[in-house]
């Protein structure tokens, strides 16, 4: 029902719409045409007084000629071809003007203007004729000859020609101005309908709005206080299905959707205790494992620490007491040599076990807090040279790049105990994966604002595929469990944790050809050091 009104309002606009058009045409179309009329009026009225005008030049021209004998002939000439095309002007704007005309009395006055637009043209040519060829030159009195010629001017064919023109100029003057008040009246008329037509289909189009808007108010109401109720959360609210059939259908569609979220709502809420009854539960569970498991942590790490201590003593006695029977010198007996070399040699692999469990025992926030110091660039150099040279076998031979351009201008903030553990693992590490060679270089690289440190090898090397978990606790590649089968695989992750905390980097390259590049860097600083500098 509200559709097919919706409909028919549709259709009455657009009917007044295209009534407007339709009217706004045929306005166009009289102002135009009257417009066109009252132009071609005027044009024809500055035509007849143009063509009296140059006639009565033309007469002056006559009346110097006789009296002088040597007038210009080229000013006549012109003036016979301007009257010639003003009156041709004039004939085309006659027949213009008569497919303009409404009435008798509009063909009639048209007719009038052609037959006097044809009498001038025969009168000029007969004018033309007697002025050019010389007819008149057979009276030899001037006066005779000025009354001829002038007769020729004034009178033709028993019509008085300068009265016939002052007339047909009047008659002009009238009709352009009754052209001109059509034309106005015309305008006046378009815009009463215009103005007639614009009120009545405001009005009509007001009424058509305040029927719809009344129409359409009270169910949008309804359903815009629907709205709000839902937004409020009261997902019960229904509204009224009475009324129109499309707004009964939306309003029963609304009861349908709140109902549906009414009963999704309440399910959810069903659902949201159940998960936060199990959420609880679950949370309980998890808390009491989570405490569960650090005490274990604090037991594991407690039994890790005491056996550490408990290993660390007869491990360092026997390694004592073995370098020393080894410096004894009436010990001259190779067996027992070697058997005491093995037993060092187990109880230093026994001593980096323990090590390395004091680590995992302290755990990596301990390798975190640095005491960091000013160490001079020389200085850093040295201290790394010897803790090298300390941590290095014998038979390894430390090739070392020259030092020329480590200024004492530069220095580093460093924790010389944390980084010689630095030193110590990459050191074990060539050690142990470098036993085909024994040659080892050192080099120092120092920038203008970094230091780099370069230990390289030519050992079992890095494949590429093991690059990115190097410093992954626990990781070792098959070739470092096939080299080395002891190792824990925690060396490379605890320096990389102490070069963090330094502010810097650590990363293994491989070594062309052969072996690995490890890549050490700190940051450098500019500028004089304090003289008292704990190294």
């Amino acid at each position: 029902m509200y559709l097919r009104k919706l409909i028919v309002s549709l259709c009455v606009l657009m009917a007044i719409i295209v009534l407007q058009s339709g009217i706004g045409f045929w306005a166009h179309h009289k102002s135009e045409f009257h417009t066109e009329r009252n132009r071609i009026a005027n044009q024809m009225l500055s035509e007849f007084i143009s063509l009296r005008a140059d006639k009565q030049r033309l007469k002056v021209w006559l009346a110097e000629y006789l009296l002088t004998a040597d007038a210009n002939i080229s000013f006549r000439d012109s003036q016979f071809r301007r009257m010639q095309q003003q009156l041709f002007t004039l004939d085309q704007l006659a027949i213009r003007d008569q497919l303009f005309s409404r009435s008798e009395a509009d063909l009639q006055h048209t007719m009038q203007q052609v037959k006097v637009i044809s009498l001038l043209q025969t009168n000029l040519q007969t004018l033309e004729k007697a002025l050019k060829t010389g007819d008149l030159a057979g009276y030899q009195d001037d006066t005779e000859r000025w009354r001829t010629l002038i007769s020729l001017f004034d009178k033709f064919q028993d019509t008085d020609l300068a009265e016939l023109l002052q007339l047909a100029i009047a008659q002009q003057k009238e009709w352009a101005s009754a052209t001109e008040n059509d034309s106005i009246q015309a305008v006046k008329n378009v815009k009463r309908v215009l103005v007639l037509i614009s009120i009545a289909g405001i009005l009509l189009a007001v009424l058509l709005g305040y029927q719809l808007s009344k129409a359409l108010r009270r169910p949008l109401q309804q359903l815009l206080d629907g709205t709000k109720q839902l937004q409020c959360g009261n997902f019960a609210h229904r509204i009224n299905e009475q009324g129109p059939a499309e707004f009964a259908e939306l309003a029963r569609q609304f009861n349908l959707m709140s109902g549906y979220i009414y009963a999704f709502t309440e399910q959810e809420k069903k659902s949201q205790q159940a998960t936060e009854q199990r959420v609880q539960v679950r949370t309980a569970e998890l808390q009491q494992a989570l405490a569960q498991l650090h005490e274990a942590e604090l037991r594991q790490k407690q039994l890790l620490t005491d056996i550490s201590h408990e290993l660390r003593t007869p491990a360092t006695s026997i390694q004592g007491e073995a370098e020393i029977s080894l410096r004894g010198k009436d010990k001259d007996n190779q067996e027992y040599k070697e058997a005491f070399g093995r037993i060092l040699a187990s109880s230093q692999q026994l001593n980096r076990r323990i090590d390395d469990l004091l680590f995992l025992a302290r755990g990596e926030e301990r390798l975190l807090q640095v005491s960091l110091k000013k160490l001079s660039l020389s200085q850093f150099a040295s201290q790394v040279c010897v803790q090298f040279q300390q941590q290095l076998h014998k038979r390894f031979q430390l090739t070392i790049s020259p030092q020329s351009d480590l200024s004492d201008g530069q220095w580093l903030l460093v924790d010389s105990e944390k980084f010689a553990t630095v030193l110590g693992i990459i050191a074990d590490n060539a050690q142990h994966y470098a036993k085909q060679s024994d040659q080892l270089q050192l080099a120092f690289l120092p920038t203008d604002n970094e230091m780099v440190l370069e230990l390289s090898d030519e050992g079992i090397g890095i494949n590429p595929e093991d690059q990115q978990q190097l410093f992954t606790r626990h990781y070792r590649s098959a070739a470092a469990r096939q080299t080395r089968p002891d190792g824990l695989g925690i060396g490379l992750s605890i320096a990389k944790a102490i070069m963090q905390a330094h502010d810097g980097t650590i990363r293994l390259e491989a070594n062309k050809p052969q072996g690995t590049r490890v890549v050490l860097t700190l940051p450098l600083f500019n500028g004089a050091t304090d003289e008292n500098i704990d190294s």
